[in-house]
C-alpha cells in the first residue's frame, strides 16, 4: 500500500465514489497505474478475508458486500501496516525522520533508522542532508557524532511544538470526523510518538473528566487534545520533562478551572502508569486547555483564540477534502494561517480585497473552489460574514501551490519503468519480481511477458528491458541477465542501467527546465515593465526598517509624478492597519494604497534593499524587493499584477536579478523577460 492506494482505499470504505479516469486525473498518473494500485490491493485484501474492490466497465470502482460494509475490519488492515508493507513517498519518509528523532531518547545510527523504515542507507544519507535544513529552519540543531548517530538539540518546549505542529499539518486522523482509522501514514507518525500504545485510552481518560467537570471539548480541540496528552505522558514515561513551564498566557494558571481538568487527568494516568507527573506539566497541559474551544462556553464568541481555533479546523478540513498533507512544509501551512486571519479581519470589517488572478483561478482549479465554499460554512457562519470569490481566490493560490508542488515531486520521483521478458514462463518471472524487490526505491515492473510479445512492452511505457534471453530488436536499453535465479552480479548490471536512464532522464529534465523557463518568461507579458522606468528604480538602498523602505519606494513614485506624498503615508499606515500581507512573497513585498489617496498616474517603483528588512510577516520574511504600485484602474493592473507574481515567484529570475549592479541593467533584464519566446 502507498499514499496513492491508500486514500483510494478510504474514500471506497467510507462509501465515496470513485472511478479509475478521474483518479489518473486527481493523481496525475497513468491508467494502469491506478489499476495496479488496486490489484496490489485486492491482493493484500483478499490474504486478509475482506470484500474486495470491484471495477465496472465504465470504471466505476466500490466495494461489492451481501450485507452492510462493516468498516473496523478495514481499520485493523491499515492500522497493521508497517514501514515493509506500506510504502512511503519522499515526503512522508522525510516527515518520519523528523518524528522519530524528535522523539528520541538519545542518538539515532543509520543503521536503526534503516532498520525501522526499511530503505538504503545512502537513501537515509540523502534525506538527512535535507531534513537538517528543515531542522535549522525550527530553531533547532542536528547534531552529528561519527558512530553516534543523530540527535536534534532543542529546548524540550520546542521539540513539543515542532512535534504536534507535524500532526496539525499532517492531520489526517479519520478518527476526528468518522470515528475510524483508516490513514497509514497518520497511524504510522503516531506510533513514533506514542510508543506507549495509550492514543486510545487517553481519549477515553478525555472523556471521562469532560463528564465530571461538565466541560465539553468541541470535536477538533478534543483531536488537539487527545494529541497533546498523549505527548505529554509518553514525555514524561521517558525522562523528557519540561524543568519549568513560564505560561505564554499571563494569568495564573493555577486560577483556571482547566487546572483542575488538567491535574485531575494527570493524576490518574499519573498512577495508572507509574508515572511521577511535575507541576510544571500540569501547567503545560492546563495552558494547552485553555486554548480549545467548548461547546457549553460562547461567552467570548468571535474572540481572536476561537477565531484561529475555527480557521485550523477550516484548514484540517479542506485540506483532508483535497487529500493534502503538507509534510514539513511549515512554512506554507503557517502563510496559509496568517491570510486566513487577515481575511476574517476584512470580512468584519467590510474592507473589500481584489484578486487580478480570480478569474484564471475560477477557470483553471475550479474543483478547489468548490471544495473551498463546501467547507468555510461555518466559519463564515461563526464569524457572521461571507468570503467572496477574491478572498477564496487567494486561499485557491495556496492550495493550487501544494497541489501543483505535489504533482511535480511525483513526476520528480517517478521510478524507472522496467520490462520483464522470461522465456520459462510466469512463475519463473514472480520469483525474479521477488528478487528485484530490493531495487523498489528506484524501479516499477510494469510489465511481464514473453519475448514474442513485443507490441505488449511497447504499450507498457517501459524505459528499460531486463530479460533471461537476448532480445534481437528493441529501441530500449536491455539488461540480459545471466539466469532467472538473479545473482549479485546480475542485480548490479541492473542497478547500473537504472542509473543510466535515471542520468538521462536528468539531462532531458534539465532542457525540459531550461525551455520551461523560456516559455515561463514567455508568459510575462510586460505590462510590468511598462510601468517602471529607471528613474523608478534603485539598486542597494539601505533600509532602516520596513517603513523606511516603504517610504524609498513612495518616494520614487512621488519624484517621477506618479503619485503624492499623501500615498506614501497611506501604504504605510495600510501596512500597520491590516498587517503585512503586503508581501506576497518570500523576499518580495507589494505596498499600495487606495487610488483616491493622491494617484496621479498608474507606474510602478522597485526598490532592491542593500540588507533584506523584516516586514514581520509569519513566512515571507525578510524582505529584499520592494515593490510600490500606484492604481488607477483595478482592471488594467491586472496584467501587471500578474506579471509580478510571474517574475518574483521564480528564484532562479530573482537570482538573475540579485546579480544586477544597477538600475539600467536590472531594468534591461525585467524588459527582455518579456520579450522571450
Amino acid at each position: 500500500m502507498n499514499r496513492r492506494s491508500n486514500k483510494i482505499l478510504r474514500a471506497l470504505v467510507l462509501g465515496n465514489s470513485q472511478n479509475v479516469m478521474e483518479l489518473v486525473s486527481k493523481y496525475n498518473v497513468q491508467e494502469r497505474t491506478i489499476r495496479a494500485d488496486i490489484k496490489e490491493l485486492n491482493i493484500a485484501l483478499q490474504e486478509y478475508g475482506l470484500p474486495i474492490i470491484v471495477s465496472e466497465p465504465n470504471g466505476d470502482l466500490s466495494i461489492v458486500s451481501e450485507d452492510k460494509l462493516d468498516v473496523r475490519p478495514y481499520e485493523q488492515f491499515v492500522c497493521e501496516h508497517t514501514f515493509y508493507t506500506y510504502y512511503l513517498s519522499k515526503n512522508e519518509r522525510s516527515t518520519i525522520m523528523a518524528m522519530i528523532l524528535l522523539n528520541a531518547n538519545g542518538y539515532v545510527t543509520v543503521d536503526q533508522l534503516k532498520e525501522i523504515i526499511g530503505v538504503s542507507r545512502n537513501t537515509l544519507l540523502h534525506d538527512m542532508q535535507e531534513l537538517k535544513k528543515w531542522v535549522e529552519e525550527n530553531k533547532m540543531e542536528l547534531v552529528a557524532q561519527v558512530r553516534r548517530g543523530y540527535l536534534i538539540n532543542a529546548p524540550e518546549i520546542l521539540i513539543r511544538r515542532s512535534i504536534l505542529k507535524l500532526f496539525e499539518v499532517n492531520g489526517d486522523d479519520n478518527d476526528y470526523e468518522t470515528g475510524y482509522h483508516l490513514g497509514a501514514f497518520w497511524n504510522l507518525l503516531v506510533n513514533q510518538m506514542d510508543k506507549m500504545k495509550i492514543y486510545e485510552e487517553i481519549k477515553n481518560c478525555i472523556m471521562k473528566q469532560e463528564e465530571v467537570m461538565q466541560s465539553f471539548l468541541s470535536d477538533f480541540s478534543f483531536f488537539e487534545a487527545v494529541i497533546e496528552l498523549t505527548l505529554i505522558v509518553n514525555r514524561i514515561a521517558n525522562h523528557q520533562t519540561l524543568s519549568e513551564f513560564h505560561s505564554e498566557i499571563p494569568i495564573d494558571l493555577k486560577e483556571s478551572s482547566k487546572y483542575i481538568f488538567s491535574r485531575n487527568i494527570l493524576g490518574e494516568l499519573g498512577e495508572k502508569y507509574n508515572l511521577e507527573i511535575p507541576e510544571s506539566e500540569v501547567l503545560y497541559f492546563t495552558e494547552c486547555l485553555k486554548g480549545k474551544s467548548y461547546l457549553k462556553d460562547r461567552n467570548h464568541k468571535n474572540s481572536a483564540l476561537d477565531v484561529r481555533l475555527m480557521i485550523s479546523e477550516t484548514l484540517y478540513q479542506i485540506s483532508n477534502s483535497f487529500g493534502i498533507d503538507f509534510y514539513l512544509d511549515f512554512s506554507l501551512y503557517d502563510l496559509l494561517i496568517a491570510h486566513m486571519r487577515s481575511a476574517v479581519y476584512r470580512i468584519q470589517t467590510g474592507e473589500i480585497l481584489r484578486n487580478p488572478l480570480k478569474e484564471s483561478l475560477l477557470k483553471e482549479y475550479p474543483g478547489i473552489f468548490a471544495l473551498i465554499r463546501e467547507n468555510i460554512g461555518p466559519l463564515e457562519e461563526y464569524i457572521g460574514g461571507e468570503f467572496s470569490e477574491d478572498e477564496m481566490s487567494f486561499m485557491v493560490l495556496y492550495f493550487a501551490s501544494v497541489l501543483e508542488k505535489e504533482k511535480a515531486e511525483s513526476k520528480k520521483n517517478n521510478k524507472i519503468k522496467i520490462a520483464l521478458v522470461c522465456e520459462t514462463g510466469r512463475g519463473t518471472a514472480q520469483y525474479m519480481l521477488a528478487k528485484l524487490h530490493s531495487l523498489h526505491d528506484s524501479i516499477e515492473v510494469v510489465n511481464v511477458s514473453s519475448v514474442h510479445n513485443a507490441t505488449e512492452i511497447k504499450n507498457s511505457s517501459a524505459e528499460l528491458i531486463i530479460s533471461t534471453i537476448p532480445l534481437e530488436e528493441t529501441d530500449l536499453p536491455c539488461v540480459v541477465v545471466r539466469s532467472a535465479m538473479l545473482s549479485k552480479d546480475d542485480l548490479l548490471d541492473i542497478q547500473r542501467a537504472v542509473f543510466e536512464v535515471i542520468e538521462e532522464n536528468i539531462a532531458s529534465e534539465d532542457m525540459f527546465n531550461v525551455m520551461s523557463d523560456s516559455s515561463f518568461m514567455g508568459d510575462i507579458q510586460g505590462a510590468f515593465s511598462n510601468l517602471l522606468s529607471e528613474e523608478r528604480i534603485e539598486v542597494n538602498y539601505e533600509a532602516a526598517d520596513w517603513e523606511d523602505a516603504v517610504r524609498e519606494a513612495g518616494r520614487l513614485l512621488v519624484v517621477t509624478g506618479a503619485a503624492t506624498e499623501q500615498y506614501t503615508e497611506a501604504m504605510i499606515d495600510n501596512i500597520k492597519e491590516n498587517g503585512p500581507y503586503i508581501v506576497i512573497w518570500p523576499g518580495t513585498a507589494l505596498p499600495h494604497a487606495d487610488t483616491k489617496e493622491g494617484v496621479l498616474q498608474e507606474a510602478a517603483a522597485l526598490v532592491r534593499l542593500k540588507d533584506p528588512v523584516d516586514f514581520h510577516h509569519e513566512s515571507n520574511d525578510p524582505v529584499r524587493y520592494v515593490i510600490a504600485i500606484s492604481i488607477m484602474n483595478a482592471e488594467s493592473i491586472n496584467q501587471a499584477l500578474y506579471d509580478i507574481m510571474r517574475i518574483f515567484g521564480n528564484e532562479k529570475i530573482k537570482q538573475t536579478l540579485d546579480l544586477k549592479k544597477d538600475e539600467r541593467s536590472l531594468l534591461g533584464t525585467i524588459k527582455s523577460l518579456s520579450s522571450i519566446v
